[in-house]
């Protein structure tokens, strides 16, 4: 970007305003759904808004009032926590009077959280609630600190003798460890179930994906997942093992993700299988070309071909996919595999959907409901 568009939207935004400044409110949201946007840049000539509800490449423009203060009112957001980025001169920028934020590794961006009867299951509600732990520790693996999150159910400090299953839950290319709290709302999905009695008590460990760092192309993703591998066994699994009341046996652990996670999952998974007793996998697939797919299928046909110790050990495999996926077809590819090497798994596809959190939200609270549960109960 040239040093005087800087300085525009640096102007326009961020300069000092005079005692008389206009007070803002931004986002408002209306009880039928329409959400008005607003932002003071008094020096700005263009201003835009663009939402995760909106169609590919979309955006509304913003109206200057007299005052400097641009806004427009957008109609029928559907209920949901969603994303959004004001443009000032083409330059994206959070909303500044909005603190609820999406931070990510590749942007960050604005959240609107729009109540409604189809997403009380992530919502905030009178139940009991866990709690979310953060830890830094040493990785030996990649020589440095990382961080990851572990939330733990309701009563787990009470609960003195109770041992608990745990669920390694993995975040996407553009996330962090956080994202799967701040905007998955693992913790708020689980506390919810819980309450409800339709999933077991359990850890989340939300752990950092990013061994290698962010911004990796395929082929650096796939030497990402062999050092993320050896951080999560070698550092993150021990870690909670040996710090949290956790149950022992591949029957009580599970491995989760979406997108980069998915992929992970997949690796990893196969590659320890005694460890894990499910797996997951959201909007990903066993290889996101066609050479990371023969990759997987070389690697990990041997074993693939004893159908039988496979079905043993998983309790549950399960893949999900929207639509309208970019990696839908590779979704398609995953599924297929499995199909002819007779591996038993489930497959939920989700039609017209892409690759959103709304969704994933959705799949974590399907699967949660299904792990650590012995037939029959």
């Amino acid at each position: 970007m040239k040093r005087s568009a800087w300085v525009l939207f640096i102007t326009a935004v961020l300069a000092a305003q005079p005692p008389s400044t206009p007070q803002v409110r931004s986002p408002e949201i209306e009880s039928d759904g329409r959400v008005t946007f607003r932002l003071l840049a008094p020096q700005a000539t263009d201003v835009t808004v663009r939402g995760e509800w909106m169609k590919a490449n979309e955006r509304t423009p913003l109206v200057k009032a007299e005052n400097g203060v641009w806004s427009v009112t957008v109609a029928a957001v559907p209920p949901e926590l969603l994303s959004y980025t004001i443009y000032v001169h083409g330059v994206p920028v959070v909303d500044p009077r909005n603190p609820l934020i999406k931070p990510g590794v590749s942007s960050t961006t604005s959240l609107i959280d729009i109540p409604g009867p189809e997403v009380e299951f992530h919502a905030l509600k009178q139940v009991p609630h866990g709690t979310v732990h953060v830890h830094w520790y040493w990785s030996k693996a990649v020589n440095k600190h990382r961080r990851v999150h572990i939330y733990t159910p309701p009563g787990y400090d009470a609960a003195k003798s109770t041992r608990y299953p745990v669920l390694y839950l993995l975040h996407g290319a553009g996330d962090t460890d956080g994202e799967w709290v701040t905007v998955g709302r693992a913790n708020r999905i689980l506390d919810n179930l819980i309450a409800a009695g339709k999933a077991k008590p359990m850890l989340i460990v939300m752990p950092d994906g990013h061994a290698a760092g962010p911004g990796m192309d395929a082929v650096m993703r796939g030497q990402n997942t062999k050092l993320f591998e050896q951080d999560l066994m070698g550092e993150v699994i021990p870690l909670v093992e040996a710090g949290y009341k956790t149950a022992k046996g591949a029957e009580n652990r599970a491995l989760a993700g979406l997108s980069m996670g998915g992929n992970q999952t997949m690796h990893i998974g196969f590659n320890n299988l005694p460890m894990f007793g499910s797996l997951a996998v959201f909007s990903s697939s066993a290889g996101f070309n066609e050479e990371m797919m023969k990759d997987f299928e070389k690697r990990f046909g041997p074993l693939m071909a004893d159908a039988d110790k496979v079905n043993r050990q998983l309790q549950l495999l399960w893949i999900g996919c929207g639509t309208a996926d970019f990696l839908y077809k590779r979704s398609m590819a995953t599924v297929e595999m499995l199909k002819n090497q007779n591996i038993r798994h489930v497959y939920r596809e989700t039609e017209g959907a892409g690759h959103t959190w709304p969704l994933w939200r959705k799949y974590l609270a399907e699967v949660s409901a299904m792990l650590f549960r012995k037939a029959g109960s």
